[in-house]
């Protein structure tokens, strides 16, 4: 019967503990300690560390209780450690046997819990005097979403001073003589329809008289309360930093009253409305916006993937928005707009591209909206290399300076030539809107390095064609690489010539932005054409290569004149 009736009062205590954070009351003639020290545990590699506000024994029943109450380092999340038996001495304690609870919570929110219906919990004392206790505990848990996980490394030291408090409740005053809380630290924002968390606390002073234990609440107003329990282990001057919930439901200054014991005192919040203007470009593209990070298939967004979008504000406050999800990804972003005008604001990606592509995503403020697009670069996986020649592969490129006419389009073609005993892959180029093909080009790529197949002539300007192939590319070797092409014989003028090319890796692994693309992983390559025995470069070229693009920007330098072509748009399959 006294098994059955001590397994009861456990039962309850953790009942207790974890739907309404128990407040101890003990009896005027309960032996009662009070100290200070500190806590931790670890739950896999996260460490908890925190003071232990008080140690003592609640001998008011006919079971004992050594309570270990403590605060996290933050003064949010409460330490619970309780230990039961007729006496207290050096010595491992027990869920098993009923004699030992735990509970690590924040406000009513349970984040651990163990005991006798949980699994095996063990506290070992190592250290039990009239002026300090000590000890460690491990054992299973229940977590936050009652999975069972294994807490360790759990310690505890605390110094004791012999004290009897007014029943266990601590006895003292809030705020000043005209009933205002003071001082009062607000924190947090407070703005019509938004739910409160953890950084929604007010901070008040309380003077205490007397020790014991604390419940400091106010009413509910506006849909919203703040409270908070624990121990004062000593009396004088305290800042007390009380936790907000709920959900406030209307704008403009709300009065609220804190209560503890016989003690009250006011305090107000102004609680915020919500901003309203319009999106800038409203009904159409978004003006101006500027899309920030790298977007490629299959790689999470992180903190550096943002919009900036521009907000014609017309009345201040707070705002929130969220664009539409599309291809598993969205952006988002919050606060205060203070004033009103022309405002930027920078919205936050978030998710994992489910495909490569450009994608329009639609902002929406109050009852307008704008849209942007943001294009997403294929996946690593999809070609892994810099210089794809799948069919029907393509790019577009501008020119600098130049008008639509100048625009150039090159695509992988069905067509697979053989030179020599090499096959290799044609890329047609075209100027658009004419689908009669320029020039085409001849390239192989085996292992690490990329070949082209080329009429010389076109560069160097020999009497015939000399056609040939050289290495323009190696994604295989270090920046500051060069190597040369095989000498490139013919006449010039009916005189013997030979030229050749220097290649060198300006740069690689870089990430360079274009227009609207953000290309994460680059390769820089120049090129200096050579007449074997004189040192003049007859022209310098440098082409830029995109891992799982391809050619994304192509200078050519000769005869004092230069021609820059970037990519405008690309297609690889």
């Amino acid at each position: 019967m006294k098994h059955l009736k001590f397994a009861c009062y456990l039962l309850l205590s953790i009942l207790f503990l974890n739907s309404c954070q128990k407040e101890y009351s003990i009896g005027s003639k309960a032996n009662f300690k009070v100290s200070i020290g500190s806590w931790q545990f670890k739950d896999s590699s996260t460490l908890f560390t925190g003071a232990m506000d008080s140690a003592y024994i609640d001998s008011s029943n006919s079971t004992k209780v050594l309570h270990l109450i403590g605060t996290s380092q933050n003064g949010i999340q409460n330490f619970q450690l309780l230990l039961y038996g007729n006496t207290f001495t050096t010595g491992t304690y027990k869920a098993s046997l009923f004699q030992n609870t735990f509970l690590y919570s924040s406000g009513s929110s349970t984040i651990y819990q163990a005991g006798e219906l949980i699994g095996e919990f063990i506290v070992n004392i190592t250290t039990l005097t009239d002026s300090l206790i000590s000890g460690n505990f491990s054992g299973s848990a229940i977590n936050s979403s009652t999975k069972v996980v294994q807490l360790t490394a759990g310690a505890f030291t605390s110094s004791f001073t012999q004290n009897t408090i007014n029943g266990g409740v601590s006895v003292g005053v809030l705020g000043d003589s005209s009933g205002n809380c003071k001082p009062v630290i607000l924190k947090g924002v407070y703005t019509q329809g938004i739910v409160l968390d953890t950084s929604n606390t007010v901070q008040v002073q309380v003077t205490v008289a007397t020790p014991g234990t604390y419940s400091i609440a106010t009413n509910t107003v506006n849909g919203v309360s703040f409270s908070r329990t624990g121990t004062f282990s000593n009396a004088g001057v305290k800042n007390i930093t009380l936790n907000g919930s709920g959900t406030q439901m209307n704008s403009g200054p709300q009065n609220f009253t804190l209560m503890y014991g016989n003690s009250q005192c006011n305090f107000s919040i102004n609680f915020g409305a919500h901003a309203s203007g319009t999106t800038g470009g409203e009904g159409g593209s978004c003006t101006p916006f500027n899309i920030l990070g790298t977007y490629q298939q299959g790689v999470t967004l992180n903190s550096s993937n943002q919009v900036q979008v521009q907000l014609n504000v017309t009345v201040s406050g707070y705002y929130e928005i969220v664009t539409n999800s599309i291809d598993g990804i969205s952006f988002s972003g919050s606060g205060t707009l203070p004033t009103t005008g022309a405002q930027i604001v920078i919205l936050t990606g978030s998710g994992i591209p489910v495909s490569s592509g450009t994608q329009s995503y639609t902002v929406t403020f109050g009852t307008s909206s704008c849209t942007f697009n943001v294009n997403v670069l294929p996946t690593s996986t999809s070609s892994g290399d810099y210089f794809p020649l799948t069919l029907n592969s393509n790019w577009s490129y501008n020119l600098e300076g130049g008008t639509s006419s100048d625009s150039i389009r090159s695509q992988v073609i069905v067509y697979s030539p053989t030179f020599g005993s090499n096959n290799y892959s044609t890329i047609a180029l075209y100027q658009p809107p004419s689908s009669q093909a320029l020039d085409s080009f001849y390239y192989r790529k085996p292992g690490g390095d990329y070949y082209e197949y080329v009429n010389f002539s076109k560069i160097i300007p020999f009497d015939q064609p000399v056609s040939g192939e050289f290495i323009f590319l190696k994604d295989n070797v270090a920046s500051g690489s060069t190597w040369n092409s095989p000498n490139i014989s013919g006449t010039i003028g009916g005189v013997n010539v030979s030229g050749y090319i220097t290649m060198t890796v300006l740069a690689k692994a870089i990430p360079v932005s274009i227009g609207p693309f953000n290309f994460p992983d680059v390769i820089e390559m120049k090129y200096e054409y050579y007449i074997v025995g004189n040192p003049t470069i007859i022209e310098t070229n440098q082409r830029w290569f995109a891992r799982n693009v391809g050619e994304i920007y192509n200078s050519t330098s000769s005869g004092g004149s230069n021609k820059n072509y970037n990519i405008a748009a690309f297609q690889v399959f």
